[in-house]
């Protein structure tokens, strides 16, 4: 039985998020990919045909995604109507609390800031910027602990200790995720940087869990953050509920 076109879509745009951490080699992508070797070499042939993708000159040959794919995503984020709509959201957080915060989206095993603002980015726009593990930051813990499927996803895996606080057990952090899941917001204690606190929730659009509002800091009072960020983060719920009636 032929495959849907639904499902040769999705495993091309599974390819591309992969290339887009890091080159690699076309047995490197089907073990990623659990694909067979010769259906993903048909695959990068026409993306590098269609300019997506192109070979590295090492002596391993490696893909890497082309500029191609950089300007799709720079205009993808600033036409998006989630980083449009957050960013005063982002920037009332950061005034509220004094700290840096974020608008951030899961990104295969990491979380993507779409929205940056404090002391020294208040006039930045909607832009691709730091780009962090999901299991010991506070953004992509308020992620994992709704998004049943890619929590699954990311627990099958090695997890990386950054910190002596990083939690790598698979078990321990599924408790923990179950703890945010009930409060409704993720905490982050020096798990990622040494010294670096954040509190994180998450926002939906249409009931789904698309982003997690974030404020981190050195000196972050996380309980009187915590209530700022979950009733802004409810708010610009509201806002993008609003945006597509």
């Amino acid at each position: 039985m032929a495959e849907p076109e639904a499902w040769h879509v999705a495993r091309t745009m599974r390819a591309l998020e992969l290339l887009a951490f890091e080159p690699l080699s076309a047995p490197q992508l089907a073990l990623a990919m659990q694909a067979h070797p010769r259906t993903v070499r048909r695959l990068l042939r026409r993306l590098e045909e269609e300019e997506y993708v192109t070979l590295t000159s090492d002596v391993r040959r490696k893909y890497e995604p082309t500029m191609r794919l950089v300007a799709l995503a720079g205009q993808i984020v600033q036409n998006s109507s989630l980083a449009r709509r957050g960013r005063p959201y982002v920037a009332l957080l950061h005034e509220q609390t004094g700290s840096t915060a974020h608008l951030a989206v899961p990104s295969y095993e990491r979380v993507l800031c779409l929205v940056h603002w404090g002391a020294d980015a208040g006039h930045v726009g909607p832009q691709l910027r730091e780009l962090v593990p999901a299991h010991c930051t506070a953004g992509g813990k308020a992620l994992l602990s709704v998004r049943d499927r890619w929590r699954e996803g990311i627990l099958a895996r090695r997890l990386e200790r950054h910190t002596s606080r990083t939690v790598v057990d698979p078990q321990e952090l599924r408790r923990e995720l179950a703890s945010i899941r009930e409060r409704g917001y993720a905490v982050e204690d020096g798990e990622y940087q040494e010294g670096v606190r954040a509190v994180s929730a998450v926002v939906h659009v249409a009931g789904a869990a698309v982003a997690a509002l974030t404020v981190s800091g050195d000196q972050l009072d996380v309980e009187q953050c915590a209530p700022k960020t979950m009733v802004l983060a409810r708010e610009l719920d509201d806002a993008l509920r609003e945006g597509a009636d």
